[in-house]
């Protein structure tokens, strides 16, 4: 039982690593390629600052997540803590905001992206007020929601890309294939992160 615990661990932090680098490779591509919604040039610097601040909340992240660097550098985890939900809101504000004006799927988009992203929002303050109250438990449960969301955008450009290589789709069709990337990436890792936390919710120190 030890070795399966062990094992999942270890291939979940693989995992992690992997969608990070994507989710990281991403925002680079972004400045180096034509972006595939054309609103993005209309808010550049709302776009630029989402972008940014999302490769910085993607690369330290996971870090914070990480027992051994918790238990030797308290210091650092509660500094970087505090850093990382300064930037996640404006990752969530960003991401709210071109949801809302600029979504290249229309209304579909403004549900469901701005439905997520709201819920990223709600659990870094969730998380913010439960370690102001001292409940750590439950402030690692909000912040593991609010990683999982934030990452779920590394496993939509997967899936977005594969598809657009597999098919030679019209703008309306791209508009269509990235909510139904959206969706099922964003739904995957919450679910996966509900999932996460209700059966380990007595290991979550």
């Amino acid at each position: 039982m030890k070795v399966t615990l062990s094992n999942g661990r270890w291939f979940l932090g693989v995992l992690i690593t992997f969608l990070t680098l994507v989710g990281i490779g991403a925002s680079i591509s972004y400045f180096i390629n034509e972006p595939y919604n054309p609103g993005f040039r209309e808010f550049p610097l709302i776009t630029a600052f989402h972008v940014i601040f999302g490769a910085i909340y993607l690369g330290f992240a996971p870090l914070q997540l990480v027992r051994p660097i918790r238990s030797r550098w308290p210091g650092y985890h509660r500094w970087m803590g505090r850093f990382l939900v300064s930037i996640g809101l404006i990752v969530g504000v960003t991401a709210l905001f071109m949801a809302l004006v600029i979504p290249i799927s229309g209304w579909w988009e403004r549900i469901i992206v701005g439905f997520f992203s709201g819920l990223f929002l709600i659990a870094l303050s969730k998380g913010l007020l439960s370690i102001r109250a001292k409940q750590v438990p439950l402030h690692r449960e909000w912040m593991i929601r609010a990683f999982a969301i934030g990452l779920g955008i590394a496993t939509m450009r997967m899936f977005f890309i594969s598809a657009m290589n597999i098919i030679d789709a019209d703008r309306q069709q791209v508009g269509i294939l990235s909510i139904l990337c959206f969706t099922l990436a964003f739904s995957l890792h919450s679910g996966f992160a509900e999932l996460w936390i209700r059966t380990h919710r007595s290991k979550i120190e």
